[in-house]
């Protein structure tokens, strides 16, 4: 199960928070598509504030992998993925964790990475994003 965490502005201005979990990838799509982006943008540039994206499989304080998408442009943000697979002792002796930055990319790329997220497990997308591959 992915819990999705997204957050805009209604038609009214009033900023809002969404949750929700879902294991289905194509419910992941459609709101990404239908986030009001133009909308975003213009709000942005007026009261400089922002909404986004947050997808997460597992814990937070635990095993995850979480994806961060924050609009930038129409359709296009800011992608990172943070995984941590195993804690390790004391929180470091064989802690395997990682961070990865995409950069801005558009949403239809996003939503390719996402895929991961509800076809693999956290260990998967450790492997497949870990740096220094044997």
């Amino acid at each position: 199960m992915v819990q999705i965490l997204y957050s805009h502005h209604t038609d009214t201005r009033e900023f809002v928070h969404r949750r929700l979990s879902t294991d289905r990838y194509d419910k992941a799509c459609e709101i990404i598509d239908q986030y009001p982006w133009a909308q975003e943008m213009a709000l942005f540039d007026e009261q400089g504030e922002d909404g986004g994206f947050e997808f997460l499989l597992g814990e937070r304080n635990g095993r995850h992998a979480h994806y961060q998408f924050i609009p930038i442009e129409e359709r296009k943000g800011l992608l990172q993925l943070s995984v941590l697979a195993r804690t390790g002792l004391f929180k470091v002796l064989g802690r395997r964790a990682l961070t990865r930055d995409f950069h801005l990319v558009c949403a239809d790329t996003a939503k390719g990475h996402l895929q991961d997220l509800f076809e693999h497990s956290i260990d998967f997308l450790y492997e497949k994003h870990r740096p220094f591959k044997r």
